[in-house]
């Protein structure tokens, strides 16, 4: 998917806040009422360690304490041992459901790395 038609409406908004991950987990829940089109999400990830992989990627529900399930196509790359990664994703925001989240999963060795998913997404009106 290519990014398209932003205008001059897009908002910035923080999926995961920039910070030092250790441990699988799931981030908080997003509404995405009032958001439309094409959105550019993007992962920011610190080399974590020695053998320290990162799977990041987006799931949604209609509702915000409800099952979320993963987006298609909205799986960053697994991130490789001990090394840093940014990566944009794109994704039609019209498509998805109206609760987003970013799941991560720490695999690997020991330690810690910074990661940060961030996404700007068109405002409708």
């Amino acid at each position: 998917m290519t990014i398209q038609n932003l205008g001059s409406k897009p908002t910035l908004v923080s999926l995961l806040g920039n910070d030092v991950v250790a441990a699988t987990g799931v981030g908080s829940a997003i509404d995405l009422q009032g958001k439309e089109g094409s959105g550019a999400f993007i992962l920011t990830a610190e080399a974590g360690g020695s053998g320290i992989t990162y799977a990041v990627k987006i799931t949604e529900c209609a509702t915000s304490g409800g099952t979320y399930s993963d987006v298609t196509d909205g799986a960053f790359t697994t991130t490789g041992a001990n090394t840093a990664l940014v990566e944009k994703i794109a994704l039609n925001v019209s498509d998805l459901k109206r609760y987003i989240k970013v799941s991560t999963t720490v695999a690997g060795g020991t330690g810690a790395g910074a990661l940060a998913v961030v996404a700007l997404l068109g405002t409708k009106y």
